[in-house]
């Protein structure tokens, strides 16, 4: 197997947190060659411990002093620049320590060993002696039960802290291609400053259970199993608390078996019925198994309890924004935002609110704040995208839903608003108006077109992705294809009220003209123009139908409908008439026996605002 497909495997297992095997594969690829600091770097994502982590990343730069993804990653670890090149103290030997172990002589590497013997013999007789004792004395102690432990309350002082319902933390994920493998990016190696996670919200110590602390580490960690094995082990030794057993149930919810939650949520419950945490998952397993099951009773239970559990307020925003209950919603994220001030949540679901209320400015200033309180949720890039792209401001938008689907690419929708960014169709009249008149110049039409190739073979009734698709194939002179795309988007305008009286309608059947005619069906262009001319009724719109159908006649050879079409044309306010339609129509109308043009489409126009879609011709 070549060293490339090793790096491949390492990256696949990392982003699929089999951090064992990655570590693995990667300490093969450092027998071969101890001085690539790619391999390193993607060490440091699949290692376990800060200082680990700390050790790769400095060998990263004692390797290429530039590497900024290195420095970055030290920086997110509170390690300065005066620091860097310090070696963190009593580092454990790892398999993978390449370097520590190549640079001994084959004299020291047999002295060690000896001495390893000599010591692992030693240690091996004392904790047998160790071994004996401790089983004597449990013995001496059954059926008694152990020590009693002390446990302190589950609240902190001031507003209480929270546990994040979903892995939120971006791990150490980057897409397979050339490029990564050679520059891989996870997110975390690109933030400016560390944001500090949230802390969990049930957090009773529990000092007998070495388990139960082992278990919360591989829970951090995402290994699922890892610490369901860790949580069973303690529940064996403290068979009565019930946090052990609430958190059972939030890593069978966070690992996709919402069944087996609701089974370690029951029983923490039955231990504790005042357990507002139990309930709050609950609620959210429920809503797994059915999003349209009732969870508020749970919810509202849960806060009657515990007044400061933030994330249920959060919940529950979300049950109430579904039932259309806006205000209410609101309410409770502003009461979450009271409790968790420096969280990114609370703002995170107010612009999801804001967004759904039509409010675009002020759902793209709350998606800024959750974006700025932490840059490794991926919900905040994703939502950031959307509010940006619908302000207008694109780039923002290509960059933050660009650095999104690099780790999120199962989201059709995020393929679409991508591909909507790239070719300026932020909002919905510039969708309108590109079926009207065209796309404006952009170089991102191949990228796009690449995404909204993807968001369809995710799902394919994206209607949204096929008519902007359907604009870019007749940009592309694929008019065929423009008719396929659009037949297959034509079940969304009937889900609108009043679609007759929707700008959409007209420009739908306009765009399907456009592409009838770009694949030389001519006669059914026809047809189709005489139809959409029974919704024109905007000056703008009556434009776009005087210019294209008059391309049909001509293309038909029926130069007195298209005389009659290109002089009412004309006759319309100069600044909702695009200048090159303006020039062919009085090109034509001058000298209409020496005018030959192609039924085929000329290039498009550029598009600039008017006063009825936001974009003026120029005069």
């Amino acid at each position: 197997m070549t060293d490339e497909v090793l790096l491949r495997e390492a990256i696949e297992a990392v982003r699929e947190q089999k951090f064992d095997r990655a570590r693995d594969l990667l300490t093969r690829l450092l027998r071969n060659d101890q001085n690539n600091p790619t391999y390193w770097l993607w060490m440091s994502a699949a290692v376990q411990t800060p200082k680990e982590r700390r050790y790769c990343l400095e060998t990263v730069l004692r390797l290429d002093p530039t590497h900024e993804q290195a420095k970055q990653g030290l920086a997110l670890l509170g390690i300065s620049e005066a620091e860097i090149g310090t070696r963190p103290l009593s580092l454990p030997r790892r398999k993978w320590d390449v370097e520590e172990r190549i640079a001994l002589s084959p004299q020291e590497e047999k002295d060690g060993r000896k001495t390893f013997r000599r010591g692992r013999v030693g240690f091996g007789a004392i904790l047998l002696t160790l071994l004996i004792f401790v089983g004597w004395g449990l013995a001496l102690m059954i059926p008694r039960r152990a020590v009693p432990t002390v446990v302190f309350p589950t609240r902190t002082p001031g507003p209480p802290p929270t546990f994040t319902p979903t892995p939120t933390y971006i791990g150490f994920v980057a897409p397979l291609s050339s490029e990564s493998l050679a520059q891989p990016t996870p997110l975390w190696m690109l933030l400016e400053a560390t944001y500090t996670p949230t802390p969990l919200y049930v957090n009773t110590p529990h000092p007998v259970s070495e388990a139960f602390r082992a278990g919360l580490v591989a829970y951090h960690q995402g290994a699922w199993d890892r610490a369901i094995a860790f949580f069973e082990q303690a529940q064996e030794i403290e068979p009565q608390a019930a946090d052990i057993a609430y958190y059972l149930g939030e890593t069978f919810r966070l690992m996709g078996e919402p069944h087996r939650a609701l089974e370690a949520y029951a029983q923490a419950l039955r231990l504790n019925p005042s357990f507002a945490p139990a309930l709050l998952g609950r609620a959210r397993a429920n809503l797994s198994l059915n999003p349209g099951s009732d969870v508020l009773p749970d919810l509202n239970q849960a806060l009657q309890i515990d007044p400061n559990l933030a994330e249920a307020y959060l919940e529950r925003a979300k049950v109430y924004l579904k039932l259309e209950e806006v205000e209410k919603a609101l309410q409770d994220a502003d009461k979450a935002e009271e409790l968790l001030p420096s969280s990114p949540l609370p703002p995170l679901m107010r612009a999801q609110i804001l967004l759904q209320q039509g409010n675009v400015q002020q759902a793209y200033q709350e998606a800024q704040k959750a974006y700025a309180r932490d840059r490794t949720l991926l919900e905040a890039y994703r939502l950031l995208g959307e509010t940006a792209l619908l302000n207008g401001e694109l780039e923002q938008a290509r960059e933050v839903l660009q650095i999104y689907l690099e780790h999120e690419r199962e989201d059709s929708a995020a393929y679409t608003l991508y591909a909507r960014a790239l070719i300026d169709l932020g909002e919905e009249k510039d969708l309108i108006d590109a079926m009207m008149v065209g796309l404006p110049s952009s170089e991102g039409r191949k990228e796009a077109l690449q995404a909204l190739d993807r968001a369809l073979a995710l799902e394919p009734d994206n209607a949204w992705a096929r008519i902007a698709r359907s604009c870019l194939f007749l940009e592309l002179d694929e008019g065929q294809k423009a008719v396929n795309d659009l037949t297959e988007a034509r079940p969304l305008l009937f889900q609108r009220a009043n679609a007759q009286k929707d700008p959409l309608w007209f420009a739908y059947h306009l765009a399907l003209s456009r592409a009838l005619l770009e694949a030389g069906r001519l006669e059914a262009a026809e047809k189709q123009f005489n139809y959409a001319a029974e919704f024109a009724k905007s000056n703008r719109e009556k434009a776009a139908l005087y210019y294209w159908r008059g391309r049909v006649y001509l293309a038909l050879e029926q130069k007195s409908l298209a005389q009659r079409d290109w002089a009412a044309l004309l006759k319309l306010p100069p600044q909702e008439v695009p200048l090159e339609w303006r020039r062919a129509a009085q090109s034509f109308l001058v000298t209409p026996t020496h005018t030959s043009l192609p039924w085929r489409a000329s290039p498009t126009p550029q598009r600039t605002p008017s006063p009825t879609l936001a974009r003026t011709a120029t005069p």
